[in-house]
């Protein structure tokens, strides 16, 4: 088997861009790779699923982001519609356009600005489900001890090994949607948390913001082929409530916590 970590790059064109990124990367700049790259890449080297269209690489910077995105712009990437003080998305084209809904033909990075932590320690606080707990510097993503390069979670590698969905204690309350996350993973052959980590997570998501409620339906909905197939996957896992409508989730959080 090839021991470079499996990330899938759409095309060379990613790759060749990574690679770019990777070899001059300014001294004192610490990044690392998260989220969904990384956890499907090791999903894939332990079960060897079928390739997954990644839209974005989500990454943290512990150290030196203003020379990063310094670095990044002169290399050619733009910047895309989310410009936050601790956000930045940074697009790479593929085709000398400037078209940030063109996926297919774009590299985008999502960039979260963690200057002076630990990427540990943001995983620990930020990460809902322990699958996602996974990171790994960008300057070891083509190396062929990735597997000890990783910074993981207690529990996050097994996780993916075994196909569990657990709950990470410590940072589940970041995220309140994590819920919808998991009707997801489950669609994708994940057995689902215990019913006391589902309840926890239901609890969470009054707090969603309206508009980003429906959004989060709609995603889970166009995920699993349709809003009978997820409701379906909600029977399965044993939720008695209709998660897809915020009031009645209200209603119930309410009633428990009385």
């Amino acid at each position: 088997m090839n021991n470079t970590l499996p990330i899938d790059f759409k095309d060379e064109r990613g790759r060749k861009v990574f690679k770019a990124v990777i070899k001059n990367l300014p001294v004192g700049v610490e990044v690392y790779l998260i989220a969904g790259s990384v956890r499907n890449a090791i999903d894939k080297y332990y079960h060897s699923n079928r390739k997954l269209f990644q839209r974005d690489y989500d990454q943290i910077v512990t150290k030196g982001s203003d020379k990063y995105l310094s670095y990044l712009i002169d290399l050619g990437f733009y910047e895309g519609r989310i410009q936050r003080p601790t956000q930045k998305v940074l697009i790479k084209s593929f085709v000398g356009n400037k078209d940030i809904r063109d996926f297919a033909n774009n590299l985008v990075f999502d960039i979260n600005i963690m200057d002076g932590t630990e990427a540990i320690d943001n995983l620990k606080k930020h990460v809902g489900l322990k699958l996602n707990g996974n990171a790994i510097s960008i300057r070891d993503i083509f190396s062929s001890d990735w597997q000890d390069k990783l910074v993981s979670l207690p529990g996050a590698l097994s996780s993916i090994e075994n196909k569990q969905l657990k709950l990470n204690n410590e940072g589940y309350k970041y995220q309140a949607a994590n819920l919808f996350s998991v009707i997801r993973f489950v669609h994708n052959g994940y057995a689902p948390p215990s019913k006391e980590e589902l309840t926890l997570l239901m609890r969470e998501l009054p707090r969603v913001e309206d508009d980003r409620y429906l959004k989060n339906v709609q995603k889970v909905f166009d995920y699993v082929g349709g809003e009978d197939n997820a409701r379906k996957i909600c029977r399965e896992i044993g939720l008695d409530i209709d998660i897809f409508d915020k009031k009645a989730v209200m209603n119930k959080v309410s009633q428990a916590t009385n």
